[in-house]
Order: structure tokens, then C-alpha cells, then sequence
């Protein structure tokens, strides 16, 4: 079986060889019909014509992979020259805009990895499910993509990774057989539109170990409550949501997961102490307005294996904590928080700190993390690692700018 690697730099070929992918062949488009059939890969660079309909064109039946770097390159994959690729397992397209999902895809029956990207709105044929052995499916684009129920059929589906996307309940044909019967190989979901979060589709993707979810002035906080039949669960993004998130109990979600990453949710900070219940959370990322107010009291004594903390774009200004609000953090890293000043001191207390990176924020949030550093050496324990980055010094225009950003996310919001 061979790889064909559309590029124009034979450079690209050195380095992918490098890069354990060996043994790499650099191909010019005269020596396409010439291929060794001892050939694994190839590199294809340049191409000066289209393939031709050859049925002795041993590189065209032999080649299981087709990467594109270069957007040029891979517009004549897209026309009838993807028939011949009988046995074609990987389709690598993403630095290629489509306006339409290449129908020629369909005949590839043997794809197991297939990547494409998208200028607007994708229309997936309901043929899709032809592509019974697909086991990734990755499509970029800037728009809602809605999936056709057939692609419930896709049983050997294993990662599903779209910009946002709409998944419509299992077909009776599905829902009428064994629980089996859904996404039952999957392992990432991502992202997938919060009006999508029904117990059918839940029930459906139970075995999923990353979920990403997706919202729009969407109602959805009931719909949370779904998650927790989703016993794999490990990671869990919620992001866009533009309308405050209610957290009733920490029981919403699975008691498996390990990473959580926040994202324009605007959640009270207090919300955060029903976060802190999660026994087994590691990564806790909140970003871009995921929390709203300028005070983080935490209340209760949480997140009991929390290492990583991510506080990214937000308002806070005022945090008041204790070592036993993080009693195994390892990793406070702090990104474009300008309003906030201080470090709590009794982060020094905590003996499994090694780092504290701060990026974009104000210097005097650099000298509170030196003065724990300080009263890290004071106790004789080993001082923690500081590292700064960027440090803000105009605040007023940072903020000018944050807001009119989130003017631009409202009023797209409304639009939609």
C-alpha cells in the first residue's frame, strides 16, 4: 500500500520522513505511471497534469493515503480522479475549501480517516453511511453543520470532530434494537450543537471519552442533566452557551471526568464550589467569560485532585482561597486577567505548586506571585516556578477592546 503526499516542497518530504512516517518516495508527476511496486509512500510534487484513467496505473490502485498540504495541489483530487483510489483508507483535504461535499467521496468504502474543509454550510448526503469502515471524521468550517440521520450508520465511527454540528435523533430503526446500536465505538464527540442533548442521542454515544458541546442562546441547562449517563466521560468542553449556565448539583455530570474547560458560559464564580465536588477532576480551564463577577470566594473545601487551573479573559478581581481550596495543585496559569492583582498568599501552603505562569496580566500580579515564591523559600519547602510573559500595562484599552468583541458575539448571537 502506498501514501501520496500532494506538496510542492520536497523539504516537506524530508521532514515527514523525519518525522518516523519512513520511507517516503519523491515523486514527479512523470513517474506516476512508472511507480516500483515496492513502493510504501509517496511524495507527489509538482503535479503538471491530472491523473489519467489508466487501469494499469498501479500508484492509483495501490495508494491507501492522500494528505494535502497546500491548497492548489488537492483540487484535482476532488473530480472524477477519486474513483480510481479503490482502496483508499485516508483522505487528508482540510487545507482545501469544498462548497459541497464531493459525492466521488462515497465510493471509498474502504476510508477510515477522512478530514475536510469547509467554506459555509455543508450539506452530508445521506449516502454517507456507504462509508461503513470510517473511523474519523473531521470537517472545519465556520458554520452549523447538520448531520443526516443516516449517519447513525457509521457503527465503526470512533472520533467525530466538527467546528459545530447537528446530530438528529437515532432513527426508529436504531432505537429499536440494542443499546449497541448507536456510536457504540466512539471516543470523541466534538462539537456537538447543546440542543443535541437529548437521552435518545446521550444514550446513543454512551461509550464517548471527550465531548465537546456547543451552544447559541439555547436553553440547554436541562438538557446537562443527560450527561451523566455518560459513564466514559473523561473530557468535557461547554463553550458559546452567551446566556448564564445554572449548575444544580455536581451530580450532573459524571463522576468520571477528569478535564473540564469552560468557555463563554458566564457562570457565577460561586458555581465553581459545585465544580469543586467533582472527585476525580484534574484540568479545570475556565476562559473567555466562562465565569462572570469580579469575586471568587471558594466556599467549600474542593477539587481533592485538581493539579492544572486555567483562568483565561475573565473580570475577576478580587480571589480569596486557601491551600485547602486546591490541596494538590500543581500547575496556576493566568492569561489576560488585568483586573485581577493578587494571588492568594496561602497558595504558598500548597505543597505540590511547581508552577505559576502568568501571560497578559497586570505586573502586580507578578509581584504577588514572587511573594509567594518568597514565602515558599521562608517555609524551606522548594520555591515555586514563575514564569511571566507579556505583561500588561494598559489596561483600559485591553478592556475597550474585550468589550467591543463581546459586543460582536451578542449581536451575532442574535442574528442566528
Amino acid at each position: 500500500m502506498n501514501d501520496i503526499v500532494l506538496d510542492y516542497s520536497y523539504s516537506e518530504c524530508r521532514y515527514l520522513s523525519m518525522q518516523k512516517m519512513q520511507p517516503f518516495k519523491h515523486v514527479t508527476s512523470d513517474e506516476i505511471d512508472f511507480c516500483p511496486y515496492g513502493l510504501y509512500r509517496a511524495l507527489l510534487t509538482p503535479v503538471h497534469r491530472q491523473f489519467r484513467d489508466h487501469d494499469n496505473n498501479d500508484l492509483l490502485k495501490r495508494t491507501c493515503s492522500i494528505f494535502s498540504f497546500h491548497f492548489k495541489d488537492s483540487y484535482f483530487i476532488l473530480k472524477s480522479e477519486l474513483i480510481h483510489f479503490k482502496l483508499l483508507k485516508v483522505l487528508e483535504l482540510r487545507h482545501r475549501e469544498i462548497d459541497n461535499f464531493p459525492l466521488q467521496i462515497l465510493s471509498l468504502i474502504w476510508l477510515r480517516y477522512l478530514s475536510l474543509q469547509c467554506r459555509e454550510n455543508l450539506d452530508i448526503p445521506p449516502e454517507i453511511c456507504r462509508l461503513w469502515n470510517l473511523q474519523t471524521f473531521i470537517v472545519q468550517g465556520p458554520d452549523l453543520i447538520t448531520f443526516p440521520e443516516e449517519i447513525w450508520g457509521l457503527m465503526q465511527l470512533r472520533h467525530l470532530k466538527v467546528s459545530k454540528f447537528y446530530l438528529p435523533n437515532p432513527p426508529s430503526v436504531y432505537a429499536d434494537k440494542a443499546s449497541h446500536m448507536g456510536f457504540s465505538n466512539v471516543q470523541t464527540i466534538s462539537y456537538l450543537f447543546s440542543h443535541c442533548c437529548t437521552k435518545e442521542v446521550i444514550m446513543r454515544i454512551q461509550n464517548v471519552k471527550e465531548l465537546g458541546i456547543s451552544g447559541y442562546r439555547i436553553h440547554f441547562n436541562g438538557l446537562l442533566n443527560n450527561l451523566v449517563h455518560l459513564q466514559q466521560l473523561e473530557t468535557l468542553s461547554l463553550t458559546y452557551c452567551f446566556r448564564p449556565l445554572v449548575l444544580a448539583s455536581a451530580k450532573a455530570f459524571p463522576a468520571t471526568l477528569k478535564k473540564l474547560k469552560l468557555e463563554r458560559t458566564f457562570l457565577h464564580w460561586s458555581y465553581l464550589d459545585i465544580i469543586a465536588e467533582l472527585p476525580n477532576l484534574e484540568v479545570l480551564k475556565v476562559m473567555d467569560y466562562a465565569c462572570s463577577g469580579q469575586e471568587w470566594h471558594p466556599n467549600v473545601r474542593g477539587f481533592p485532585r485538581l493539579k492544572i487551573l486555567l483562568i483565561e479573559d475573565n473580570d475577576v478581581k478580587y480571589w480569596k482561597a486557601t491551600n485547602d481550596n486546591f490541596p494538590v495543585l500543581e500547575s496556576l496559569m493566568i492569561r489576560s486577567c488585568q483586573n485581577l492583582k493578587d494571588i492568594p498568599i496561602e497558595f504558598a501552603e500548597i505543597h505540590t505548586l511547581q508552577l505559576i505562569e502568568l501571560r497578559k496580566c497586570s505586573p502586580k500580579l507578578g509581584e504577588s506571585a514572587a511573594r509567594i515564591q518568597k514565602e515558599q523559600e521562608d517555609l524551606g519547602n522548594n520555591p515555586v516556578n514563575v514564569r511571566i510573559s507579556d505583561p500588561w500595562e494598559n489596561s483600559e484599552e485591553y478592556f475597550g477592546r474585550r468589550i467591543e468583541l463581546l459586543g460582536f458575539h451578542f449581536g451575532s448571537s442574535k442574528e442566528m
